[in-house]
């Protein structure tokens, strides 16, 4: 039994499988060429003459032209192509082994594509030399088009002109429609062979959620200290008012003896001597006459405070109002105001400035922050201070444009009247 006396199914077959051997030397081939093996070049070249040779040959008896008639038996036939089969497959084993036990470039394009991170290198003028996977990806995702310039790939990132910005710059971010976050960095590479670029892709989503969940939380332990402050503050002047409370009674407990000491000295002079009388007298009024206040006790003061402890920078223009009752307004107001600087505004100076004419006082709070993005709000401490300061007959303003300003106006009566009873 020859090839000729078989089927045209089974010759068929034959030539196939032949073909197949075929494909697999000629891949031999190529791979030996990339790694540079000389030697094996020349024995895959053989085989695949020989394998060519033999598949032309059988094509040739299948369409009924026998230029090179084949007599050999269908098993020698076989055992031949049997023979080339194992070959074939014994040089991919070698060049497999060698893809494992070497560096290559497929091997390194391999290695790039399975990073998680983006990478492109590139030639100064945007040539693209070696760009994995990701990269390619997110080049299509944020741009729209494949990276085939990596010169106005980097520029439309760094002028924010691809979708999902976050931040643009010289290290822009991007956010994806699948809400992950990458951060991209250029850096210059030289070279043996000159200067190449490398564009980097980093995936920073769980950085950039927990960037902005701590400045939240910075944000509101911001608030928080500025209120424990605040708290701190007047646990202060409530303690310091505490002390001076009892001063005041310790003095008044003095004077009712010193009094009862004078009505016994009058209704029976004999039983009190006269000196120590006096001296009693001259020390109780030694606390009266004369005595400059203490420096807690001046107006404001824990307003003033507060603000040095926050780090705000509160300047007073003008003389703030003394009129006991205008006291406990003012002195929140400018508290709130010390605080709304830091918490909306962003500003380290808190500015007051005060005028007066003869009928009123007219006080602006200003600061050097950001102005309101919106309408303000009367609300909180803002809607308390209106309501304290027209309860005394005052108004309170507010304006956002171009910049925050609170205006109160308190009346001048108070003042007014104590002038008038002077000049009486």
């Amino acid at each position: 039994m020859t090839f000729l006396t078989v089927s045209k199914v089974i010759q068929g077959s034959i030539a196939f499988w032949v073909s197949l051997v075929e494909m697999l030397l000629v891949f031999n081939f190529f791979r030996y060429v990339q790694i540079g093996k000389r030697r094996s070049n020349i024995r895959c070249i053989l085989l695949c003459v020989l394998n060519f040779v033999l598949l032309e040959i059988l094509l040739q008896h299948i369409e009924g032209e026998m230029y090179c008639k084949i007599v050999l038996p269908l098993w020698a036939l076989l055992l031949i192509i049997l023979l080339f089969t194992v070959f074939a497959i014994a040089e991919h084993y070698r060049v497999a082994m060698w893809d494992r036990t070497h560096i290559s470039a497929t091997s390194i394009k391999e290695a790039l594509d399975a990073l998680p991170t983006g990478l492109c290198y590139a030639l100064p003028e945007g040539l693209p030399l070696l760009v994995n996977e990701k990269m390619e990806a997110l080049g299509k995702k944020l741009l729209g088009r494949p990276l085939l310039d990596a010169g106005a790939f980097w520029a439309a990132l760094t002028e924010g002109m691809a979708m999902g910005l976050i931040q643009s710059g010289p290290e822009p971010i991007y956010e994806l429609s699948d809400g992950s976050v990458y951060s991209f960095r250029r850096e210059e590479l030289r070279l043996k062979e000159g200067l190449v670029y490398l564009i980097q892709a980093t995936n920073v989503t769980e950085e950039y959620e927990k960037t902005k969940e701590l400045a939240e939380k910075q944000k509101k332990a911001a608030v928080i200290n500025a209120r424990l402050k605040s708290l701190l503050d007047t646990i202060e002047y409530v303690t310091m008012n505490r002390e001076l409370l009892q001063l005041k009674v310790a003095l008044h407990d003095n004077l009712g003896r010193s009094l009862l000491s004078a009505k016994r000295y009058v209704l029976n002079p004999d039983s009190v001597n006269p000196k120590d009388l006096l001296a009693i007298w001259k020390h109780n009024l030694s606390h009266l006459i004369g005595e400059s206040p203490e420096e807690w006790q001046v107006p404001y003061y824990v307003a003033r405070k507060e603000a040095a402890t926050l780090g705000v920078d509160l300047q007073i223009v003008g003389t703030l109002p003394e009129e006991e009752r205008y006291l406990p307004v003012i002195d929140q107001a400018i508290s709130t105001h010390v605080i709304n600087v830091l918490r909306h505004a962003d500003g380290h100076v808190a500015m007051v400035h005060i005028w007066e004419d003869a009928k009123q006082y007219t006080i602006t709070f200003t600061n050097d922050g950001n102005p309101p993005t919106g309408k303000i709000k009367e609300t909180g401490g803002l809607g308390n201070i209106k309501r304290e300061v027209e309860a005394l007959g005052g108004s309170l303003t507010l304006s956002a444009n171009p910049r925050f300003e609170m205006i109160i106006c308190l009346p001048m009566q108070e003042k007014q009247s104590a002038k008038l009873a002077d000049e009486l």
